[in-house]
């Protein structure tokens, strides 16, 4: 059996994984969205499927940006296969790039429940899909206004993601791992995807692999990209495997 749990990442939601969806379930994977319920949409928290002690058994958590820290501990530790995309264990680099990031942090989350909300949120999310084009005005989740609950939600997530300084809680030293780091991506920094293979390297039985692609930016919008991800599930490097009990 083969099944997939996504978790999107802070400002995101389950809709963002639309065509993720159709390329896994077309070669029958099951698939599963997490969703934190920022906006208007019902927060979802799926669980695994599948018995543990099926021995041909793939758990794949595929974790967006925040989304590894957001996804339920019990989830992350019975994935049998993580992908870490755009992904951190500390945000907010302990070095001189620390001060500009951590000044447009405290803007967005000053901005939260006030006339500024909106813009600041459609400015994060074209700055997410750079280079790659996106027309929020025509994108319906991006469309969506925050709940009352889900505006809560979201500044107690930027918290989080701000205070983050560790691998998410719950993984699974015999997972294996797939980090997908984008090159043009202008949300991360660059030291915090070092800091995160460090501390992979440190954490996990097996080394994590890393996949770096030159055309994307903080979010995958490319089909090739998705399928790229795929094959390493179902082919490269990722073998049949159980977690011990």
């Amino acid at each position: 059996m083969r099944e997939i749990i996504a978790m999107h990442g802070w400002a995101g939601d389950s809709h963002q994984w639309s065509n993720w969806e159709k390329v896994f379930k077309s070669f029958d994977w099951e698939w599963q969205t997490a969703e934190r319920g920022y906006k208007d949409i019902i927060p979802q928290t799926p669980k695994w499927n599948n018995n543990s002690k099926q021995v041909e058994l793939k758990r794949v958590a595929i974790c967006h940006s925040l989304g590894s820290h957001l996804l339920d501990k019990h989830v992350l530790y019975s994935a049998t296969h993580v992908v870490l995309i755009n992904s951190f264990s500390r945000f907010i680099p302990s070095s001189k790039e620390n001060r500009p990031i951590q000044l447009a942090l405290n803007r967005m989350m000053n901005a939260i429940n006030t006339p500024k909300e909106s813009a600041m949120l459609r400015k994060f999310h074209i700055k997410a899909y750079q280079p790659n084009y996106i027309d929020v005005k025509s994108t319906e989740s991006n469309l969506l206004p925050l709940s009352d609950l889900g505006r809560l939600r979201l500044k107690k997530d930027l918290t989080l993601l701000m205070n983050s300084d560790s691998l998410p809680i719950g993984l699974n030293t015999y997972s294996k791992v797939l980090i997908i780091n984008s090159e043009q991506d202008h949300i991360i920094a660059n030291q915090s995807k070092v800091k995160l293979a460090e501390d992979l390297i440190n954490h996990l039985e097996a080394e994590p692999k890393i996949i770096n692609l030159k055309d994307e930016g903080h979010s995958i919008t490319k089909i090739k990209n998705i399928k790229k991800i795929k094959h390493w599930l179902e082919f490269d490097h990722a073998q049949n495997m159980v977690l011990p009990s």
